[in-house]
């Protein structure tokens, strides 16, 4: 369960998006926001407060009281700082926290705009020990309508569960740690496969447990069905998402090395751009051997 959660703002669309959508995550008892300023010049007098710290301390307090939730507890960090990468002072301030999930925008102003669009998603990622949840603001269309009909899905209505079949089993993960979500699309893609016969055996073998994780999502009273898609991992994914209509994409950080590259290789980036749906990365060690 995600019980603390935070959530680095730049008072983006995408930062209040991400930050609005903590209200779905069951079980959350404290959000901290963060806010980084960057000062090149402090001054030598520690009495001296940076306009922009100023701005910064009151528009992250309206935006903590908007963010109102019954029995929670919202902590507000206003950080200043004369350089350094923002994923390292996010991936610090979370282990220093004890944070369990980090709630981003995918895009935003200045800093947090380089997230997706550059290394810092690998470098969060690679070097963090925090499950991270990567958000987009609403549509246009919605928010200029405001359009009840036409407005995001709830966050976890359908979600895709990509899984490698590497342990722990992201499918089982899913269902202890979320098991609230409404319904869910199992997926795997093939690879892998020198013949025609080959890839034939790997989907077969896929497809078999893939039904094993959907009945125990059945069990659990959660609507599950299955899909093996054969292709690169990620053009796969992104092309199923989109066809199916999914509110979040959940993969694992760790799994195998083609599967892996999607979210720590050299694909990251593109695929955080491309992806059209919110993503959710747990990070799990990977069970040796398996």
């Amino acid at each position: 369960m995600f019980e603390k959660v935070l959530v680095p703002i730049d008072f983006s669309e995408g930062s209040r998006s991400a930050a609005s959508s903590v209200k779905e995550i069951r079980g959350v008892r404290e959000i901290v926001l963060l806010h980084v300023v960057y000062n090149r010049y402090p001054s030598k007098d520690p009495a001296v407060i940076h306009p922009r710290v100023k701005e910064a301390r009151v528009a992250i307090e309206k935006f903590k009281n908007d963010l109102a939730m019954p029995g929670v507890t919202i902590v507000t960090i206003v950080e200043e700082t004369t350089g350094g990468e923002i994923f390292d002072l996010i991936n610090r301030t979370a282990a220093k926290l004890g944070i369990s999930l980090v709630v981003m925008g995918r895009r935003g102003t200045g800093i947090i705009e380089t997230l997706l669009l550059g290394s810092v998603a690998s470098d969060v990622l690679r070097y963090g020990n925090t499950d991270l949840l990567l958000m987009h603001s609403p549509p246009k269309y919605w928010k200029a309508t405001q359009d009840s009909d036409t407005s995001p899905p709830a966050l976890f209505s359908h979600v895709m569960v990509c899984t490698d079949f590497s342990e722990p089993e992201i499918g089982f993960i899913c269902l202890e740690e979320l098991p609230w979500i409404q319904r869910a699309s199992i997926f795997h893609s093939v690879t892998t496969g020198d013949s025609r016969e080959e890839i034939q055996s790997a989907v077969h073998e896929a497809e078999s447990g893939l039904g094993r994780i959907r009945d125990e999502f059945t069990r659990r009273g959660i609507p599950a069905q299955t899909h093996v898609s054969v292709g690169s991992a990620v053009e796969e994914i992104l092309a199923f998402s989109k066809r199916e209509d999914v509110s979040l994409i959940l993969l694992k950080s760790t799994g195998k090395k083609a599967f892996l590259n999607i979210v720590t290789g050299s694909t990251s980036a593109p695929f955080a751009r491309n992806a059209e749906k919110p993503v959710l990365i747990l990070k799990r060690p990977r069970v040796a051997g398996k």
